[in-house]
């Protein structure tokens, strides 16, 4: 269970929002600036349990941030973690998110007319439309790291990424001693978790990934 909670730990800090600047990928379609309309739809998404946990461990904090925010405006149906027009797990969001990826409709992406149906005039230019990222790739690995953590762990899914990050809030410390403090000094890169992170071979991780992502994909 730690390697793997550790492993997906590590892929997920490696390949971020900023996961399109990698080498040997192009740059996917741009959304238009400012438009969040696939956050206000009223987001639920499946979530493993193992993702959960890595994105409550990278956003330590934003649980408190949601709570007050919503005391003072109240439920809106958006995504908890949309908070003054602004994605506060941007930089370490659910893959599920990342997978939400604009596609060309006549010559805009799908989502400038979500925002235009919603009329939440959506700035920005529309961009030429390109494709794709690693975010099946990821998918596909949390998949495969769930699969080895399951008995272990006693929620497997979640519907909701807000719930997701509470659950873990009130059990992170359940998990085995040994286990939290591998994924503590992994995000405070400590030498022994730099260590674990220069072992891991991430490009081997997302061709893994990617793998089982075509398996689920061709036997659902």
């Amino acid at each position: 269970m730690t390697s793997a909670l550790c492993q997906a730990l590590i892929l997920k800090k490696q390949v971020s929002a900023e996961r399109f600047s990698l080498p040997d990928y192009a740059e996917p379609m741009d959304c238009p600036a400012d438009c969040h309309a696939c956050c206000r739809r009223g987001v639920t998404l499946d979530l493993t349990s193992v993702e959960a946990l890595v994105i409550y461990l990278l956003n330590r904090g934003v649980v408190e941030l949601v709570e007050e925010y919503t005391n003072l405006h109240g439920e809106n149906g958006y995504c908890p973690f949309l908070i003054m027009d602004r994605c506060r797990i941007h930089h370490y969001k659910p893959t599920a998110c990342q997978m939400y990826m604009p596609f060309a409709y006549h010559g805009a992406p799908i989502c400038y007319y979500l925002a235009q149906e919603e009329q939440l005039s959506p700035r920005g230019e529309v961009r030429e439309p390109s494709h794709n990222s690693h975010a099946y790739d990821i998918h596909g690995y949390m998949m495969k790291m769930q699969c080895q953590v399951d008995r272990y762990l006693s929620c497997s899914f979640f519907k909701n990424i807000y719930d997701g990050i509470l659950w873990w809030e009130c059990h992170y410390h359940s998990l085995p001693k040994a286990t939290v403090r591998c994924l503590e000094s992994i995000l405070s890169e400590e030498p022994s978790g730099q260590k674990i992170m220069l072992d891991f071979d991430l490009r081997a991780a997302l061709a893994e990934g990617h793998d089982r992502y075509e398996m689920l994909h061709a036997h659902p």
